[in-house]
């Protein structure tokens, strides 16, 4: 068969003219590819692959003749629902970039706390400028170079009425802050934290007041036992390091020793244990009882150390620490979801990082921004 009587025949077809053995001749040819393949052939290729059938057609092979046009309907509708499928990829793909871009924008938390004086003034310490910012009862209080307020006393004869002075240090959510206590105590405060103290402390004992998540490293002093007061525990110590986990949103209040020797008193507990004594890698468990277990203590304050570290940790409790670094509500369509997790991650990424780290859990994740620009994470199964 020449060339130009394979292009006459595609022309006969094309017309309705061909014989049945034409038919079947084109049909073959066209049936022996794959739709896209056969739009990929150039006019020579066509024409020899037409030859070779023809040739098999004269030498008396059986050609099963098959309407191409029903295949053609077939193919379209092939071709309708993978075009339907690219579509619905292509939207999964887009809401998937919105998303990560939404997460995105939700930066990790940063120095930001408001510092409360005694005659109610209030300092946003993030704004104040190096150097003393304010001075009250003998005591001048200034904000170092690496922006930690430090308490130093610089009139002896005004610390009396000091002790009586109380200040409050507070991180909002998305905040986080330091602080050097007139006694050299020093204090890192978590996300969504405050706490409560006296300018000076007074000659027997040091005592602050904790909302929410510190560490401690408390300067030793025997003769003033430092006192961390939470909602549901009294913690004594004389100078160690330990971190304090007492938020309200919490199912219990966790003490985790690292250094040296706390004692932990219920203030509320129906169980028997009112008072336990904790030794370095234990935590005081407080929720309806007082309990103590061994803990990777490293853990409890990776927080304080730029990360999220999770060691078979729920998926609720990962959550409630992502709200309050990133200053975002959760939220749980249909049933909370009872997985477990373990891994970690610096606190320094943004949420759609974070959110990336729980891409292997069999959840899923999305962003909503409500009246006023707040943002939402909406967590499903």
């Amino acid at each position: 068969m020449e060339k130009t009587n394979a292009k006459e025949l595609l022309a006969k077809y094309e017309a309705g003219t061909c014989t049945e053995q034409e038919k079947a001749l084109l049909e073959s040819w066209h049936l022996g590819y794959a739709f896209e393949e056969q739009e990929k052939l150039s006019f020579e290729e066509q024409a020899a692959d037409l030859d070779k059938v023809w040739g098999r057609l004269q030498s008396g092979q059986q050609v099963k003749t098959t309407r191409i046009w029903p295949f053609l309907v077939s193919a379209a509708a092939i071709l309708l629902i993978a075009g339907i499928g690219v579509f619905f990829y292509q939207f999964k793909k887009e809401e998937a970039r919105a998303f990560a871009a939404a997460a995105a924008s939700l930066q990790p938390g940063k120095n930001h706390a408001v510092l409360t004086l005694a005659d109610g003034r209030k300092i946003v310490l993030d704004d104040a400028a190096d150097g003393e910012i304010a001075r009250q009862s003998g005591v001048s209080i200034k904000k170092a170079v690496d922006g930690t307020i430090v308490y130093e006393i610089a009139d002896l004869k005004d610390t009396p009425s000091a002790a009586k002075a109380y200040n409050t240090v507070g991180t909002p959510r998305g905040g986080k802050y330091q602080l050097n206590l007139q006694d050299g105590t020093r204090v890192w405060l978590n996300s969504a934290s405050q706490i409560s103290f006296p300018v000076v402390f007074a000659a027997n004992e040091r005592r602050v007041i904790l909302k929410g998540e510190a560490y401690f490293e408390v300067a030793k002093n025997e003769k003033q036992p430092f006192h961390v007061v939470t909602e549901t525990q009294d913690i004594a110590v004389l100078g160690t390091h330990f971190n304090v986990n007492a938020f309200s949103d919490e199912p219990a209040s966790r003490t985790t020793l690292l250094e040296g020797s706390v004692k932990v008193t219920a203030i509320k507990a129906s169980g028997s244990v009112k008072e336990v004594t904790l030794k370095p890698g234990q935590q005081a468990v407080m929720s309806d009882q007082l309990m103590v277990a061994n803990v990777n203590a490293e853990e409890a304050i990776s927080w304080k150390n730029g990360l999220f570290q999770f060691n078979d940790t729920e998926l609720s409790s990962i959550m409630r620490q992502a709200a309050r670094w990133y200053d975002v509500d959760v939220v749980y369509e249909g049933k909370m979801p009872s997985i477990r997790f373990s891994g970690e991650v610096s606190r320094n990424v943004n949420a759609a990082a974070f959110l990336d780290m729980l891409k292997f859990l069999d959840v899923k994740f999305r962003l909503e921004k409500l009246a006023g620009g707040r943002s939402t994470i909406i967590v499903s199964q």
